[in-house]
């Protein structure tokens, strides 16, 4: 198995699992696992654990993905249940068990992966050409630091290498591909008669009783959610300057940007292509160094450099360009490439061979763009806007500081706090732990600071909590609704239209219960409806994507036995009601009659079952060899 997966980790799949990574890091983050032994571990797995830290910032994040996702339908107390933690729990066991086996096998991710990963990530460029100054900043916005972002995304990547390389290995034969075309292209021939459950609402009766029964039972049903309401003050960073509240006089403005003129010039760029020789694809470090110095031979004696990047390049991601790797600025690239890339003279020239840590490289530069500069006068606005921000930052820090010291004297009300700094107390609108779409209760820090108990039972002032990095909020609980039953005389016409339903449904159930029975007896489904003026329906190819049928009355008919010599009958749910059906034919679909990307994805379908059948088999067998010990009660 470990061969067949280093075979698959080239090529095409390689490419595409690398590829399909290359989005979600910076949007979410990537959980980290230390080699180190925390004494707070939530689980144990094999020589690695998981701190209770790594859990509960993992499952915060989950949690927040979930919300985002499901937006309206997201229940908080729900995602939240220890059955929802554990869950979570198990799949970070998962991840670890995968690495631990990547490990094992000799899996590694190699710089080179990690360098192409980041330099095609959209976060990470500007007008598609990778940028070290977006990749920095977006990493600063996102709370991480380069070498823990490459440390994280190298643990994530090797921990997907299995399932990826598992899929690529996973082998669907043409007369499997065949068989669920046949199957998905299945039709059905059947007539029916329908019974609607409205027909029966009417005779239907609903006592007090049977609504208080079904109240007692099901009191769960009708319990409201907890709900608070906050005041609370904003300290607004943006709000606190502006450039009118500052004097700056031209000669300290002019010294700003004497100080600073470096930053006021635009550094020469090259636009450079590149051809790539990796020892891994020549054959070894001598071979490629060979290679290399013979395909700038070729160059030199005149021909193309796009040419032999597209057929000798092993960067994929330039060789299809003709090896172009766009405007390259200094501290773009690893220095012996920037040396080698400076050093040329002239557009068109064509360095020797240079050696870094990601193979061989021959580069010319094409273009050279010269360095530009500002003026003091095109760069003012910009030199005193940067002031301002530093001036604003510093105060900013400043009264934050000062919020938490008078939050840790007096919590008991935020008016001292606001009078203090002049902060104008407001209140929310009530929320429940689910949040709000809208305002300060859609941060989940607020949330949780809310829903505490130094909030809802020391009826304290929670410690402030910074938002955005420039937003610091203090709240104080302005009101509290817990969570209990509603009141019958609430939800009694609800139960009462539930308990009609489910009575209508029964007794239509009934019905085409007592239809068939007579069917199967003397009559007929035509003589039946006839002599209970009841319509027939006929469908003559009914198929898995009719859904105007209903999904359950879909998945019910799919399953029948397809018929003998003669029709099977049988009561399936239809919709608001039953239906009594007369089953006649089943005719499979023609694979002959589907196109190449229909069969393609059918493929895929395939190959992607086989895929998750060997991952769950591994981590079975994994699980099985690995002792894993789990905290209950610290999760």
């Amino acid at each position: 198995m470990l061969q067949a997966i280093r075979d698959r980790l080239t090529g095409i799949i390689a490419i595409f699992v690398f590829g399909l990574l290359a989005v979600p890091f910076m949007f979410w983050g990537i959980d980290s696992y230390t080699s180190s032994m925390p004494q707070d571990a939530v689980a144990s797995v094999g020589d690695d654990e998981i701190s209770s830290l790594d859990f509960q910032s993992g499952f915060a994040q989950h949690r927040a993905r979930l919300r985002q996702q499901m937006g309206d339908r997201y229940n908080d107390v729900e995602a939240g249940r220890p059955e929802a933690r554990r869950e979570f729990l198990e799949s970070m066991i998962d991840e670890i068990l995968l690495r631990q086996y990547a490990k094992k096998a000799g899996l590694q991710v190699s710089n080179q992966v990690i360098g192409e990963l980041i330099r095609s990530t959209p976060a990470f460029q500007i007008e598609g050409q990778f940028n070290p100054d977006a990749y920095r900043q977006a990493l600063t916005g996102a709370g991480e630091t380069v070498g823990s972002f490459e440390r994280s995304l190298r643990d994530d990547v090797q921990t997907r290498i299995v399932p990826m390389a598992l899929a690529g290995s996973a082998v669907v034969t043409e007369p499997e591909v065949d068989r669920l075309i046949s199957l998905r292209n299945q039709t059905r021939q059947v007539s029916m008669i329908e019974i609607s459950a409205e027909d029966f609402a009417d005779e239907i009766n609903v006592s007090d009783d049977e609504i208080r029964s079904f109240y007692d039972d099901n009191l769960d049903r009708f319990t409201s959610e907890e709900r608070v309401k906050l005041s609370y003050v904003v300290l607004e960073g943006a709000d606190l300057l502006d450039e009118d509240d500052v004097s700056l006089s031209e000669d300290e403005l002019r010294q700003h940007y004497e100080s600073a003129r470096h930053r006021f010039m635009t550094p020469e760029s090259r636009l450079t292509s590149h051809i790539l020789i990796t020892p891994e694809v020549a054959g070894g470090e001598s071979e490629a160094e060979a290679l290399a110095v013979q395909l700038r031979e070729r160059i030199e004696s005149g021909e193309s450099f796009e040419e032999l990047a597209a057929e000798y390049s092993d960067d994929p991601a330039s060789a299809d360009q003709g090896g172009s790797l766009g405007w390259i600025e200094p501290n773009d690239m690893v220095e012996p490439f920037e040396n080698a890339l400076y050093a040329l003279a002239d557009a068109g020239d064509v360095s020797e061979p240079v050696e870094t840590r990601f193979g061989w490289h021959l580069i010319r530069v094409d273009e050279i763009r010269p360095p530009q500069g500002q003026s003091f006068e095109e760069a003012r606005a910009e030199i005193l806007e940067e002031y301002v921000e530093r001036e604003r930052e510093d105060l900013y820090l400043e009264l934050s500081q000062r919020m938490v010291d008078l939050v840790y004297a007096d919590d008991s009300g935020l008016e001292p706090l606001a009078e203090e700094l002049d902060l104008e107390i407001q209140e929310t609108d009530w929320f429940t732990r689910s949040g709000a779409e809208e305002g300060i209760a859609a941060s989940e820090d607020i949330v949780d600071a809310a829903f505490s108990d130094l909030v809802l039972l020391d009826e304290a002032v929670a410690d402030p909590v910074e938002l955005d990095g420039d937003r610091m909020v203090a709240i104080h609980l302005a009101g509290h609704e817990p969570s209990e039953p509603r009141p019958l005389a609430d939800v009694s016409d609800e139960i009462r239209e539930l308990l009609i339903r489910r009575k209508s449904s029964e007794l239509a159930r009934e019905r085409a219960q007592a239809l068939l029975d007579r069917i199967s007896g003397d009559d007929t489904l035509e003589s039946v409806a006839e002599d209970d003026e009841l319509e027939i329906t006929q469908i003559a190819e009914l198929t898995r994507n009719d859904f105007q049928h209903g999904m359950e009355f879909l998945r019910e008919a799919f399953q029948l036995p397809a018929p003998g010599e003669e029709p099977t009958l049988h009561v399936l749910p239809r919709n608001n009601g039953f239906a009594v059906v007369r089953l006649e034919g089943v005719t499979s679909g023609n694979p002959s009659e589907a196109d190449e990307t229909t069969r393609d994805m059918v493929r895929r379908q395939l190959q992607m079952m086989r895929s998750q059948e060997a991952v769950e088999g591994l981590l079975a067998q994994l699980r099985d060899s690995t002792k894993i010990s789990v905290d209950e009660s610290r999760l």
